[in-house]
């Protein structure tokens, strides 16, 4: 669509370049950015329903509004780092999944199925770490 002029300086060249400078505005420009920059907000204000930003105006806010609130922020507060752990869960079960087998292989069938067991169990305790979040909020709510 559009092409853009590119130019290769050298840095020398870059830092000694002389700076752009501004033109001033003519009286008739100034004028004209005066009467149609500053006088249409004040001309379209009247038609438009706009609050003042510094109107200050009471909201009633409940004890309980404010908790449901905190409440929703503490629920979600940990979900990066809850997303970040399922994320990483997967892959380290696998590993010790196969250090469990090369354990089986190597004879120590205790050590191995053990192992295996262990990081079956933690891969699923970890994908319902939301679950457990959600079970111990609702259970603060009613507190």
């Amino acid at each position: 669509m559009f092409k853009r002029k590119e130019e290769v300086y050298s840095i020398k060249k870059f830092m000694n370049r002389k700076k752009e400078t501004v033109v001033p505005l003519s009286d008739k420009e100034k004028k004209l950015f005066f009467e149609s920059g500053i006088l249409i907000p004040f001309a379209v204000a009247p038609l438009l329903k706009v609050k003042s930003a510094f109107a200050a105006e009471a909201v009633p806010v409940t004890a309980t509004e404010v908790t449901n609130a905190m409440y929703e922020k503490m629920l979600h507060a940990f979900d990066p780092l809850i997303t970040l752990v399922q994320a990483l869960a997967y892959p380290v079960a696998m590993v010790v999944v196969l250090g469990g087998a090369l354990f089986i292989m190597i004879g120590n069938k205790d050590k191995g199925f053990s192992m295996m067991q262990g990081a079956g169990l933690g891969y699923v305790l970890v994908q319902m770490t939301p679950l457990v979040l959600n079970i111990l909020v609702e259970a603060m709510k009613v507190i």
